[in-house]
């Protein structure tokens, strides 16, 4: 019984200072996630935002970007090594 009581103990404080350890990592106060139901549309000073008001699809040399009929804007993915210019627009 002896050999079988200091395992207990340390297994009893091992637990006890791996759950401490855990809560640790909790945070206070968690914040409430935001949830917006309006598409999101690009800031003017954005590299989304279109050239002219009027542009329907304008590019800047790495992603092209088209206006929907929904008024939202779809724009295609940025190339890995690719430096962006100023926006043209290409459809009017």
């Amino acid at each position: 019984m002896s050999i079988r009581k200091p395992l207990w103990i340390g297994i009893a404080v091992l637990l006890a200072l791996s759950g401490a350890a855990g809560a640790a990592d909790l945070p206070l106060n968690p914040a409430p996630a935001a949830r917006s139901t309006a598409p999101a549309k690009p800031a003017a000073t954005s590299p989304l935002a279109a050239p002219s008001a009027t542009c329907q699809e304008w590019s800047d040399g790495c992603r092209t970007c088209q206006r929907q009929s929904s008024g939202e804007i779809a724009c295609s993915n940025v190339g890995i090594a690719c430096v962006p210019k100023d926006a043209q627009c290409v459809r009017p």
